[in-house]
């Protein structure tokens, strides 16, 4: 027996999870009674997935193990800024199912932040459009639940026509609202505007949810396999970042290896130790460094693994593997942060205010096509962070799709003149210029490449599956090595809940209880 690699560019977080989070008493499995040496772990990354496996492989007494990250920080996906008066989220900020049925929900009440976190429910906002209207209140709230509907109703009625993958989210979202609009024959012409306009903006909402560039790209069937948590949305400033920093205090110092990118991975083979020993698996770092295996546990992003699958491995992944890898969706969200002297909104607001932005002149039925040259279209949306004691004034603004990849190339000048043009033109006030402009950058990271998966128009929930299935399954001609040489994790391998922490959590324990499985069953 030999060593279990972790490969994952999200994944140094990993000591920390199995005792929090899962409540059945670990049985160490003794590999002193056994012919065989304690299996060497190496993790290679720093996200939650990576922390998820290797905690519980830890906890059943896989103690041999190295975390290798390719940044110069812990976390992955999770990371944050200094920022204002604070540090801000550049990821993860939502808890999706407030429950005790949620991993990451059951790992921050351990921590005891939970105070730290409200339930998001129907947005306490001020919403403007471009002709220095404000919507009534109501009427804003009562045409977003609308499209909330609307967008229920696109899956019942997918099931009741027995669509298939190919039909896109904006299909038959467009045909809800076709038949809605027969209704409005009465309405005025600012008011069908008004309306058309909230519900494109529900529109970008969903490129943001789905980190998609454009609703044509996300398949009607996202909705049929992402699986809901109960509990609904908690907004939890700062709660992944400290959950991170107290699961790598569990860490010790010297399993964690920073800035050690990976540049190959070779399977499959038999590699000789410096002892003698043999290993299928050998790790080639960018420095040079070789690390030998018997189990490699891959969580490394989507997007990286569209951009290197085809040089990371040797030999070549299967080709119905690289086909999901091609396939399935994977897009950019971004957050842009503005940071203000005095505020120009009202002191007095709650946790979740924001400022909407509707565009008059803009429909769903015009559609969300990228345009860079006009990224300032695709901000639909303003956080204010609260309270102003602790973050300063600051507006936190969304984006999404090829836009959000654009406005990665532009200056804070550049971002903060453009966004102001736009908040004056829409609140009709002499807005000021932000005096510090943040936006995270999940696009131009080589290590993410974006920000995270959904299901494509050209991929399928089995794909999901099938990026997760181990390598090789089982010994055989074509591969003599030991089986389970290299397994995979990470948020777009979780066919319910990816494109969430929970999901690459939960990733990392199952490709965790594969291997302690093997172990158990061959200590048998």
């Amino acid at each position: 027996m030999g060593s279990v690699i972790i490969v994952s560019f999200c994944s140094a977080l990993v000591l920390t999870v199995l005792i929090l989070g899962e409540y059945s008493i670990a049985v160490p499995l003794d590999f002193n009674q056994s012919t065989n040496k304690t299996p060497k772990i190496v993790i290679v990354g720093a996200g939650i997935a990576g922390v998820g496996a290797a905690v519980k492989l830890l906890k059943y007494g896989f103690t041999d193990i190295q975390i290798i990250e390719a940044s110069s920080q812990p976390g992955g996906r999770i990371r944050g800024s200094p920022f204002g008066k604070s540090v801000i989220d550049e990821g993860a900020q939502y808890i999706h199912g407030a429950s005790m049925k949620n991993p990451i929900f059951q790992l921050a009440k351990e921590h005891g932040l939970l105070q730290q976190a409200h339930n998001s429910s129907d947005p306490e906002w001020s919403v403007f459009t471009n002709t220095q209207k404000q919507l009534d209140p109501d009427f804003a709230i009562q045409t977003w639940n609308l499209g909330r509907s609307i967008l229920r109703r696109t899956y019942l009625r997918s099931q009741e026509k027995g669509y298939t993958q190919a039909k896109s989210l904006v299909d038959v979202f467009l045909e809800e609202i076709k038949k809605l609009a027969t209704n409005w024959s009465g309405d005025s012409t600012n008011l069908r505007s008004q309306k058309l306009g909230m519900l494109n903006m529900m529109m970008k909402s969903q490129c943001v949810d789905n980190a998609a560039h454009d609703l044509s790209d996300v398949s009607l069937q996202e909705y049929n396999e992402y699986e809901d948590i109960e509990g609904g949305d908690r907004n939890s400033p700062r709660l992944f970042l400290k959950l991170i920093s107290n699961l790598v205090e569990i860490i010790p110092r010297e399993k964690l290896l920073l800035e050690k990118p990976v540049k190959q991975i070779l399977w499959n083979g038999s590699f000789e130790s410096e002892d003698g020993s043999l290993y299928p698996v050998r790790v080639v770092c960018e420095d040079g460094d070789h690390i030998l295996a018997d189990h490699v546990i891959v969580t490394v992003s989507l997007g990286y693994l569209k951009a290197k699958a085809k040089a990371l491995f040797h030999p070549s992944l299967p080709e119905e593997k690289l086909h999901a890898i091609k396939n399935m969706g994977f897009g950019t969200t971004d957050k842009v942060y503005l940071e203000y002297e005095v505020p120009f909104w009202d002191k007095d607001i709650g946790p979740e205010y924001g400022i909407g932005l509707v565009w008059e002149d803009e429909t769903p039925f015009y559609g969300l096509k990228p345009n860079p040259a006009e990224w300032w279209r695709r901000l639909f949306y303003f956080n204010v962070l609260q309270p102003a004691e602790r973050y300063g004034h600051i507006l936190l603004g969304w984006t999404s799709g090829r836009e959000a990849e654009f406005m990665e190339t532009l200056s804070e000048e550049e971002l903060a003149s453009n966004i102001t043009r736009i908040l004056r033109q829409f609140t009709g006030k002499p807005v000021p210029q932000p005096k510090n402009v943040f936006i995270t950058k999940w696009f131009s990271n080589s290590y993410t490449r974006g920000s995270y998966s959904h299901i494509s128009i050209n991929s399928t929930g089995d794909m999901i599956d099938t990026l997760a299935e181990p390598l090789p399954q089982e010994e055989g001609d074509e591969y003599p090595s030991k089986m389970l040489q290299i397994l995979f994790a990470g948020e777009a391998t979780h066919r319910s809940y990816h494109s969430t922490t929970h999901g690459a959590l939960l990733s990392g324990r199952r490709e965790a209880d594969r291997l302690i499985d093997h172990y158990s069953t061959s200590e048998e």
